[in-house]
């Protein structure tokens, strides 16, 4: 009685199981359809490398409901059941190679990214040294009047900056020297956002590569590990063709049970 109710009760929980694995499947077939829908694939790098983000941050969703729509394995399943059974596996293994085509796509969006930021980043300071360069040129051809207006206009954004006004020609040499510096300073503001940027790009691709590689890998796990699904037709047919018990075997004629009932004819 006892086992009755132990059966009984592992039966309810894996029915369970396998109602939640089923509403998980669902689940992330809608993160699927939002991730990829529309695709943008060679369009949009920022789309590619995002998407690889949405899909390897909800990778846990559809590798636990696999797990859990497996509990149990055959065990009371009706034949539409176990076909399913039979079709989830292969979608395991579709969800793998997805994971993997999407980890190079990856790769090649993260690049592409990369590239294009050095080529904005490269762009703002072509610019700001086009503005510098026509400021300097400006300086020089500029009069006393103008020179001192510029001054003014210069203490006013930076109080800490002393100019000589009384004396136009070192005047003229401190604005060239706070242009110098200003030059400097965008450059290597330029270049270490430009860094940091990078940086940031490279630990999130790092992370992604590596949730990419593990969700592909438990994948094609769970694909091999649920062969049973995909042949239990086939072992059924075997099985129906030769039936074996120990009592056949008991009774199945021998060469020394044919060679008695030989002599024994012929006497």
């Amino acid at each position: 009685m006892s086992n009755t109710n132990s059966t009984s009760t592992e039966l309810i929980t894996a029915k369970l199981f396998r109602f939640a694995g089923y509403g998980l499947l669902l689940l992330a077939f809608s993160n699927f359809a939002d991730a990829l829908i529309p695709p943008r694939f060679g369009q949009d790098a920022t789309w590619e490398f995002s998407t690889l983000g949405k899909l390897v941050s909800t990778s846990p969703v559809p590798i636990i409901g696999l797990v859990l729509v497996f509990c149990g394995e055959s065990t009371a399943r009706s034949k539409f059941g176990k076909n399913i059974l039979k079709l989830l596996s292969w979608l395991s293994l579709l969800l793998g190679i997805l994971y993997t085509v999407m980890l190079l796509i990856g790769v090649s969006a993260a690049i592409r990214i990369n590239n294009e930021n050095t080529t904005k980043a490269n762009l703002a300071l072509s610019q700001q040294l086009e503005q510098f360069d026509t400021a300097k040129e400006n300086l020089k051809r500029t009069n006393n009047a103008n020179l001192l207006k510029a001054s003014e206009f210069l203490e006013k954004r930076a109080p800490n900056i002393k100019l000589n006004r009384s004396n136009p020609t070192e005047l003229r040499s401190q604005l060239e020297t706070e242009i110098s510096k200003n030059e400097s300073g965008i450059k290597a503001n330029i270049k270490d956002s430009q860094e940091k940027v990078s940086r940031q790009l490279i630990k999130q691709a790092g992370k992604w590569y590596f949730e990419a590689i593990v969700s592909a890998f438990v994948l094609f796990g769970i694909w091999v590990q649920t062969k049973w699904s995909r042949t239990s037709t086939k072992r059924k047919k075997k099985g129906a063709i030769s039936p074996t018990s120990l009592a056949n075997v008991a009774s199945a004629p021998t060469f020394d049970t044919e060679l008695s009932e030989s002599d024994s004819e012929n006497k």
